[in-house]
């Protein structure tokens, strides 16, 4: 049995333990007359229990979600502090070598130009009017981008040059076998490789030790292993004492504490209403942290890219290099497009999904029997529990070709299976059960007394519908079409399936478009780099969806509260 396994048995004994040890004093302090205590006894073994395992397990659950990075950090340290004779050796090699010396002194000058090139880009892409000179624009981005495939040049060989001269080093080293000396030649690894290959090092050292395979097996690695477990084995000590006296002493506190005048159930809910408090304080942090996310990477996304050209521009073309190693575009990052391609979408959607989805719920609460209502409502609920996935299929392989045909036999040219009717389509038949079910609850919670009066003044059933029960439940329906809207313009793998993935400016609903969503996830999959400004661009887009649905929400809330009727 593992340390870990007998650690979390014994503190679940000892907060048994408490609860018996709580209870029974409570009991004793009351001389037997439950009548003579505060609180009732097992909330003196709540109290005492709590306090046994509550600060343990806490210490329990960090060393779970940090105990593994720490347990590296301290190893590589360890690592590093043992190799400083090499990487002294190393530096002073650097220092000396000709060679290396004028491959970094070209690489500092051209970097210098390609900074200053890539500053007169931005100046001249924000001018406007006659200082504008795209002729300019165009030689100055040609110019930054041989300058950049020069720099990457220069950085290679100086990179190999730093690897070639670590590798005479470590093979001076290799003839020691001590384990002393491989976790120099480690930590040496460690200090002197590229991140990259400095990760895939560390990350075969933590495979070794957890006892699975590595990417690769030197006996370097395997004696770094062997202090990292050497590591983790001291920490799970001190991590079991510190366990344990925390049980013991919230033990003996709460204890101490236990008499008949203490008040426990107080004590007991105020530790639980704490608890409710900080899982309500996660999830606003939570939405705090992923808005100043946001805001925080676009801030830097338009440091380089005017917000003017983003919201007003009419052509989206990100391809640029993301890495110096690499060849690419000067990309354009006008959005319209790309909100244009969304509202197109999400108004198909909604002119599929509105009013059949209403009108279902109308059926189905004023007009269908019982037994029907038993059957229809949950055949149409069925709708919402599939994967959007095969809606996707659906409308790439069924929809896409049957508009085709159609409209083609029509006598319209160029009609592509791929569009955005065939998207909107689809995704209004997907959204229909979260507007028919959210509005036939709503539509039965009306009051039957005001159906009852419309009748006795003499309104038909029709008129009843449309004059009394959907104006007293419109808040709810705006509400379930609010989080259709919401739903449709979220969307992501039906429009990537069914309507493209290219930017394309139109209104015509046979060509294909693409949306805010399609193009966050294109730009943050793949061989991608955060301080390239086509990944920046992808929190850009999710700020403006998060303000879109935002201005939504404060649009409904208007609505809501203009209409919205009160009823005895």
């Amino acid at each position: 049995m593992s340390i870990n396994a007998i650690l979390a048995l014994t503190l679940l004994v000892l907060i048994a333990g408490g609860f018996y040890v709580g209870r029974s004093r409570a009991m004793t302090a009351s001389r037997g007359q439950i009548a003579n205590l505060h609180s009732l006894p097992n909330y003196y073994g709540y109290f005492v229990a709590t306090w046994t395992g509550l600060p343990a397990i806490i210490v329990l659950l960090m060393n779970a979600f940090f105990g593994q990075q720490l347990a590296d950090r301290l190893t590589t340290a360890q690592l590093t502090s043992a190799a400083r004779d090499m990487v002294s050796a190393y530096t002073v090699q650097l220092e000396d070598d000709a060679s290396y010396q004028a491959l970094l002194a070209a690489a500092a000058q051209q970097r210098s130009v390609a900074d200053q090139l890539r500053s007169d880009i931005n100046t001249l892409r924000r001018a406007r009017g006659e200082a504008r000179d795209p002729a300019r624009l165009d030689m100055l981005r040609q110019d930054r981008l041989d300058r950049v495939n020069l720099l990457t040049a220069t950085e290679t060989s100086l990179e190999n040059r730093r690897q070639q001269i670590a590798s005479e080093l470590l093979a001076t080293a290799d003839a020691e076998t001590s384990d002393t000396a491989r976790q120099s030649q480690a930590g040496f690894i460690l200090a002197t490789a590229s991140a990259s290959e400095a990760e895939l090092f560390a990350t075969d050292m933590r495979r070794i030790a957890d006892g699975d395979l590595p990417s690769r097996d030197t006996p370097v690695l395997h004696s770094a292993a062997q202090l990292l477990v050497q590591t983790e084995n001291g920490m799970m000590r001190i991590l079991s004492v510190i366990v344990l006296a925390l049980a013991l002493g919230g033990f003996l506190m709460a204890r101490q504490n236990v008499g008949s005048e203490f008040r426990a159930r107080n004590n007991v809910e105020y530790l639980i209403n704490t608890g409710l408090f900080l899982c309500s304080v996660i999830a606003i942090l939570t939405t705090v942290g992923i808005v100043a996310s946001l805001m925080f990477e676009s801030v830097r996304f338009f440091s380089e890219v005017p917000l003017q050209e983003f919201l007003l521009g009419l052509q989206w073309s990100p391809q640029i290099a993301i890495r110096a190693d690499q060849v690419g575009q000067s990309g354009a990052f006008g959005a319209v497009p790309l909100f244009a391609g969304t509202a197109l979408i999400t108004l198909i959607a909604m002119v599929v999904a509105i009013p059949i989805g209403l009108f279902a719920a109308i059926y189905l609460s004023e007009y269908a029997g019982p037994r029907f209502r038993q059957i229809a409502k949950p055949a149409l609920e069925i709708l919402a529990g599939i994967p959007t996935v095969v809606y996707g299929f659906f409308a790439l392989l069924t929809v896409g070709p049957f508009i085709r045909g159609l409209f083609g036999a029509l006598g319209f040219e160029d009609v592509v299976t791929q569009s955005a009717l065939s998207a909107g389509l689809v995704m209004g038949v997907m959204i229909i059960p979260f507007i028919s079910s959210l509005s036939d609850d709503v539509i039965n919670s009306v009051p039957q007394s005001l159906r009852d009066g419309s009748y006795a003044m003499g309104a038909t059933q029709s008129e009843t519908i449309r004059q009394v029960v959907l104006p007293a439940a419109l808040p709810g329906i705006v509400g379930a079409v609010l989080l259709a809207v919401s739903r449709a313009v979220g969307e992501t793998m039906i429009v990537v399936m069914a309507a493209g993935q290219g930017a394309n400016l139109t209104a015509n609903p046979l060509e294909a478009v693409t949306t805010i969503t399609v193009q966050i996830v294109m730009l943050l999959t793949g061989d991608q780099e955060f301080n390239s400004v086509k990944t920046l661009s992808a929190f850009a887009l999710g700020l403006v969806l998060f303000i879109i649905t935002l201005i939504m929400n404060i649009i409904a809330l208007r609505v809501v509260q203009k209409y919205r009727e009160k009823y005895d």
